[in-house]
């Protein structure tokens, strides 16, 4: 039942109510202007380079109607000038200059502009630029190839070098201390000598000699004994002076000279102060051509010494006859006998003689002589001699005590001369020392064997000896040892030519406090020496043709270790030589450890040469590091090889190899790797050097390998197959089949770059004879070859600009039958945003779209429009909210012809893209993050 409202009148009561005014209504329309929405930026504004410009694309603005304005300025403020406006939402700006522009794309509604985004976009270059930057690319890469060949090379030839300074240094070395210990043997020889040949006369004799000496700041005991035994007259005696008492008939320069104790003393003169004999000698200077003089030396005085003379038939006094006096080897007392053999003097008589000591004498530093004997020596059987000396002394706070011992013996036989080198002797010498001081205490001790044996005319026939030294020292800030032992033996052959060998042992140890800190060294050299003396080596004249020859080794050990570092380093030599030939190995091994770091090297050197006309070289490093500092860690190994063969001047060959690891830690936690190999080969043959090789290197992100070679091959074993990479083109060939990749290659007026035909080899490759050809102009030919009835013509291009892009397929024979022509074309745009979310990728308005027009050509005829057909697509959208969201656009299509007409005349056909639309797609989150794009225009045609 419909419920209603009553209202209840009581009627007669009293009046009726009033009705209620009704309320005013007005109309709610009146006029409004409108107002646009506002325009937003552009978003998502992306450039692209491609070849000769750049594609810049942008997301669309979502309101109907906009128009976007293109504008370009030379910087981000401008002043900008407008070049193009557009519906779509990309442009392809056109420029080969490879300019740095700013474009600012403002969206317009209605003739309101929004606000403008800004890009920075620079034009790739143009096609030809792209080439030279590739040719200069390319020959920067040979280039830096060749540098570091030679690089490589100079590092290798400085380990050569290194070599070759290792060998001389360790040779030096080795030198030092031999020279050293010859000297030692030679001082005890002529001690020994000088004892011997004073002793001539003597028949037998013990001499016995004792000094004691006592004061408050001194002590010596000093004891010398000394038994000689010798058998007949060594000396016959023409003329002697013995200066008992008197001068003996001696005048001298400037005043007469003085006796002093049975010793003859030149007057004081401070030039060339000499003595003379009494004329009228009458000394048959053919009989008796030696003289023998007793001399001592007073102070330090300069020797000089000579022996003038004069003869009956001459008696100027003149260079022309004079003869040197060696210098003497004094003893403790100053005291030494002196020989002068073989005076040239025969065949006149001697009238007269005089004898300078030094240039000058003066009061403290003066020459005296004993007795002076002119004469001859005389056959006798030999001396014996057995002389030790001891000696304690201390004076201070100096405490001394030392020991000499000598043991010599001679045999003379019928020799007459005083060259006591070729005469039989047996020597032992020792000598002890010992001394102690208040800051110092050391000790030396000095042992020496020696055996020499004459024979035939007189000649050194064999020499052998054994020296010893041993020293140790110390004091408040070093203590020192050392050891040293020297054993060498020689043998001449009578006829000018000797040969020898020698071995040396020395260890050093040494502790020392320096500034630095406490120091400790330690070192060992270690030899063996083999040399043969050809009597003629060197001449050129008849006697030209023997040689020297020398072998030897050297070793050197040194240890080193202070507060600061360790150090170890071995150093070993091996050399022989034989007249202008020489071969050596050298092998240094060095590793030291510090408080940062630590490393080891090995270097071996091997080297062969003919000297000044050729040489041959090997040499290997091996090198590792370890250091860890405030930057990080650093771990190195390295290897560098080289052989080098080489003619003086003329030409040379060399391969150079290496290989290195690295990795570093730097104190952030960021860790690089580094692992590199080369192989360098250089040769030149007089036209400069030709550098091939190939170089990789990985860094932990990718592996990079160059080649330089004029020829790279790999054949299989049959050689019915195989590849070839040389003069700058790859060659794969297979039976009766080959494809050619590169330049310089058949016929060089044809440019040919790609090439696919017939086996006939490299050099008859054209484009006559070829299934498949492309050239260095661009042009390509696909076809040209009939197989099975069909003649095929194909053309491809992969340019991703749309509108503008063509191709042309042709101008090609055809056997006038019909021709199926397919053009088709393919586009895919893929857009990525790397973001994880809700959002994603919308499709918008328009659609894909792509139109190409087909033109026909027949030989010189003009070109024909023939068709034209619209390629189409879409968008797929995958939006995923826990990876990346893409969006694919696609664009395909195809239109098949037949031509049949115009019988066997040549044909061209060209397509051309002529416009193109693409819909819009857009991210919700703004722009995308990146983008591919691929693309394939191609022409086939087919003749059945």
């Amino acid at each position: 039942m419909l419920a209603r409202k009553l209202t209840l009148v009581e009627i007669g009561v009293g009046a009726l109510p009033s009705p209620s005014p009704a309320a005013p209504r007005y109309s709610t329309w009146f006029p409004v202007a409108y107002r646009p929405p506002e325009v937003p930026p552009v978003d998502g504004v992306v450039p692209n380079p491609v070849a000769d410009g750049v594609l810049i694309e942008w997301n669309p603005v979502d309101q109907a109607g906009v128009i976007y304005v293109i504008e370009r300025g030379p910087s981000p403020q401008g002043p900008w000038t407008e070049i193009y406006r557009t519906v779509e939402t990309r442009y392809l700006y056109s420029d080969g200059s490879g300019t740095k522009w700013w474009f600012r794309i403002t969206p317009t509604v209605r003739g309101k502009p929004g606000s403008g985004s800004v890009v920075e976009a620079t034009p790739s270059p143009t096609t030809s630029d792209l080439i030279e930057q590739q040719e200069r690319l390319a020959k920067e890469i040979a280039d830096r190839i060749e540098a570091d060949a030679i690089e490589a090379a100079a590092r290798a030839d400085g380990l050569v070098d290194a070599a070759r300074d290792l060998l001389a240094e360790a040779a030096l070395r080795q030198q030092g201390v031999s020279d050293a210990m010859e000297a030692i043997t030679e001082e005890a020889q002529h001690r020994a000598d000088g004892d011997l040949n004073e002793r001539l006369a003597r028949e037998a004799a013990i001499t016995l000699e004792a000094e004691t000496r006592q004061s408050d700041v001194e002590s010596l005991s000093r004891a010398l004994s000394e038994i000689v035994a010798g058998s007949g007259t060594q000396f016959d005696s023409r003329k002697i002076w013995y200066f008992d008492t008197t001068a003996d008939g001696w005048t001298g320069n400037g005043s007469d000279p003085t006796v002093t104790d049975g010793w003859l003393r030149p007057a004081n003169a401070s030039e060339a102060p000499w003595v003379q004999s009494p004329p009228a000698l009458e000394i048959d200077g053919s009989a008796y051509r030696f003289a023998k003089l007793r001399v001592k030396r007073v102070g330090t005085p300069v020797w000089n010494g000579y022996l003038q003379w004069i003869t009956a038939e001459d008696q100027n006094w003149d260079v022309d006859k004079r003869a040197p006096i060696p210098k003497p080897l004094w003893d403790d007392n100053g005291v030494a006998t002196v020989d002068v053999a073989d005076i040239a003097w025969w065949p006149g008589e001697v009238d007269a003689v005089r004898l300078q000591f030094g240039d000058e004498q003066a009061v403290a530093n003066y020459f005296m002589v004993d007795w002076v004997a002119i004469g001859r020596p005389t056959p006798g059987a030999g001396v014996a001699l057995v002389q030790e000396e001891a000696r304690a002394r201390v004076a201070g706070d100096v405490a001394e005590a030392s020991k000499r011992e000598t043991l010599a013996a001679q045999l003379r036989g019928d020799y007459e001369g005083t060259d006591l080198s070729q005469i039989a002797t047996g020597l032992f010498a020792a000598e002890r020392d010992a001394r102690v001081s208040a800051d110092e205490a050391s000790a030396t001790a000095i042992e020496i064997v020696q055996a020499r044996m004459p024979v035939g005319d007189g000649a050194l026939a064999t020499e052998a000896s054994v020296t010893e030294e041993r020293q140790a020292r110390a004091d408040g800030d070093s203590a020192n040892a050392q050891a040293t032992q020297l054993i060498s033996a020689r043998l001449p052959d009578g006829d000018g030519k000797v040969a020898s060998v020698e071995a040396l042992d020395s260890v050093t140890a040494k502790v020392e406090q320096t500034e630095q800190g406490l120091v400790s060294m330690g070192e060992r050299v270690t030899s063996l020496n083999a040399q043969f003396d050809g009597e003629h080596a060197g001449d050129d004249d008849w006697n030209a043709g023997e040689s020297d020859w020398n072998a030897g080794t050297v070793t050197v050990f040194t240890v080193i270790a202070d507060g600061d570092h360790a150090q170890a380093k071995k150093v070993e030599a091996v050399t022989a030589d034989f007249g202008d030939f020489k071969a050596g190995v050298t092998e240094q091994i060095d590793a030291i450890a510090e408080d940062v770091s630590a490393q080891a090297q090995q270097l071996v050197g091997v080297h062969a040469e003919l000297e000044g006309k050729a040489s041959a070289d090997a040499v290997n490093q091996l090198r590792t590091r370890v250091e860890h500092n405030a930057d990080g860690i650093t771990a190195v190994s390295e290897q560098l090889g080289s052989v080098k063969a080489e003619v003086d001047g003329k030409a040379s060959a060399q391969v150079v190899q290496g290989m290195q690891a690295q990795v570093q830690q730097t104190a952030d936690g960021l860790t690089q790797v580094l692992a590199k190999a080369f192989l360098h080969l250089i040769a030149d043959g007089g036209n400069g050097p030709l550098i091939g090789g190939m170089e990789i290197d990985n860094d932990g992100r990718v592996v990079n390998t160059r080649f330089l070679s004029s020829t790279f091959q790999i054949i299989a074993p049959g050689a019915d197959r195989g590849m070839e990479w040389r003069d700058g083109y790859l060659r794969v060939w297979n039976g009766a089949a080959q494809r050619i990749i590169g330049t310089g290659f058949g016929n060089t007026m044809e440019g040919l770059m790609d090439y696919f035909g017939p086996n006939v080899g490299a050099g008859a490759a054209t484009k006559s004879n070829a299934v498949m050809w492309m050239d260095s102009a661009g042009n390509a030919y696909w076809g040209g070859a009939l197989a099975a009835g069909v003649l095929r013509n194909a053309v491809q291009t992969t340019s991703v600009v749309m509108t503008g892009t063509q191709l042309v397929c042709g101008p090609f024979s055809t056997n006038g039958r019909n021709k199926n022509v397919v053009v088709s074309f393919s586009r895919q745009h893929r857009r990525i945003k790397s973001t994880q979310g809700q959002d994603g990728f919308v499709a918008g308005a328009g659609q894909n779209t792509c139109t190409i027009n087909v033109y026909r050509k027949v030989e010189n005829d003009p070109e024909t429009f023939w068709t034209q057909f619209v390629a189409r697509g879409g968008v797929n959208i995958n939006n995923e909210r826990d990876g990346p969201d893409t969006a694919d656009a696609g664009w395909g299509g195809a239109i098949t012809l037949n031509d049949g007409a115009d019988g066997s005349r040549q044909r061209q056909y060209r397509a051309e893209i002529v416009g193109a639309t693409e819909q819009d797609v857009y991210h919700q989150s703004g722009s995308f993050t990146g983008q591919t794009i691929e693309q394939s225009l191609s022409i086939v045609s087919v003749e059945t």
